[in-house]
């Protein structure tokens, strides 16, 4: 952890030596100009959760710290570009996040060190702007995460796309070991319809595990980050592909979203491979303020008077149904459908107090591998069928 930390902080001083030396532009003018934009942001972000389940012992009411984040941007000598955020969670565990330089080569950008691969519309979409509390199950089940590599992108206005290759997480976790070679392809046509906003894309990610490395599981919490896990399978696949299709609009103060997701694992054993799927349909609308589809991504939502204006804030409401299927593993790791509902209290457009409620209709599958312990004694018993209802607090601050 120390060994982080003094990384991260090494890279900033020798980042931003040449213009802590330079003093003012007047004193230095060929060396101070290095660095500029220097930006430091951060966010906190806490979770309460309430939930119980109808056929077995599950029943939580706790809380913890999501994630702290404080993160360094800015560019080098105009054109290239560098981010790096540091994150500690509920546990005390710091990690790197991010942590990449990118360089502009006249339309599209090369990008090198760790970020996320380019799957997903929900899981490029920053958890600070999620319109629900938690991501869609499928992203998580599926591993879409950071990991050290190199890519090309490009954004435009009606356009974008990204191509990378990619080795394990900077962190050196046994379950992102291996490479991945991912993908995504966006546009944003226009309908003749005045203010519309429209997204649609597809990405895949081929992975492959170390020879030597675990192999592949596939899991889920209910809903809440913080219960354990309600569905899971054995460790069985050597690699996968996934596929994703995806899908948004917004308009004025309402916005919706879906996307479909197909995970075909290959397993060495096994007879043949198997297919793991899950996919989610929201929407919602705004009093007080508009979403914002941009970049291929929902982004910060516009709040027209916040309280530290003298308002009220604005007021977010959302519906998503979520499903998840793991039922096609070698040993099932069952499935479920979920439901949330979910209110936000933008104070103003940096702080948000929200409250999602949900409801889950679940198949535990039949391994006990992974599971939080409620779920897997139940599993024990013979329970297959659960249902879980609970409710999930959120206070967000980003700067």
């Amino acid at each position: 952890m120390l060994f982080r930390i003094a990384l991260w902080a090494i890279g900033a001083v020798i980042i931003s030596g040449p213009a802590a030396l330079a003093g003012s532009p007047d004193n230095n003018p060929a060396i101070a100009p290095a660095l500029s934009d220097l930006k430091i942001f951060g966010r906190v972000v806490a979770d309460y959760a309430i939930a119980s389940g109808e056929n077995s012992d599950f029943d939580i009411s706790s809380g913890e710290l999501r994630t702290a984040r404080i993160g360094l941007s800015g560019k080098l000598y105009g054109r290239a570009k560098f981010k790096t955020e540091l994150s500690i969670d509920n546990d005390g565990d710091i990690a790197l996040t991010d942590a990449y330089m990118e360089y502009n080569i006249g339309g599209p950008t090369i990008r090198v060190g760790q970020f996320k691969t380019p799957n997903s519309f929900n899981e490029q979409t920053s958890s600070k702007y999620t319109l629900t509390h938690e991501r869609a199950a499928f992203t998580d089940a599926f591993s879409l995460n950071r990991r050290v590599g190199v890519a090309v992108l490009e954004n435009r206005y009606r356009y974008s796309y990204a191509l990378g290759i990619f080795a394990q997480n900077i962190e050196g976790e046994k379950t992102f070991g291996g490479y991945a070679v991912a993908g995504r392809f966006t546009l944003a046509p226009e309908f003749g319809v005045e203010g519309l906003q429209t997204h649609f894309g597809v990405s895949a990610r081929y992975r492959k595990t170390d020879s030597d490395g675990p192999l592949l599981r596939y899991r889920q919490r209910p809903v809440s980050h913080i219960p354990g896990r309600i569905l899971a399978t054995e460790r069985f696949a050597s690699s996968d592909v996934f596929i994703g299709l995806e899908a948004a609009a917004a308009t004025g103060r309402f916005w919706a979203a879906g996307e479909y997701a197909l995970t075909v694992a290959s397993c060495d054993a096994c007879p043949g491979d198997d297919t793991l799927s899950g996919g989610y349909i929201e929407a919602g609308f705004m009093v007080n303020g508009e979403p914002t589809l941009k970049g291929a991504r929902f982004d910060r939502p516009k709040v027209f008077s916040g309280v530290d204006e003298g308002g009220l804030g604005a007021l977010a409401l959302a519906l998503r149904a979520d499903t998840i299927d793991l039922e096609n593993a070698p040993t099932s790791g069952g499935g479920y459908n979920s439901y949330t509902i979910g209110a936000d209290w933008w104070l103003t457009a940096r702080i948000r107090l929200g409250v999602n409620g949900y409801i889950i209709d679940a198949d535990l599958g039949e391994t006990t591998a992974g599971l939080g312990a409620a779920f897997a004694d139940g599993v024990l018993a013979g329970l297959r069928d659960e249902t879980v209802r609970g409710a999930a607090f959120r206070a967000q601050f980003d700067f």
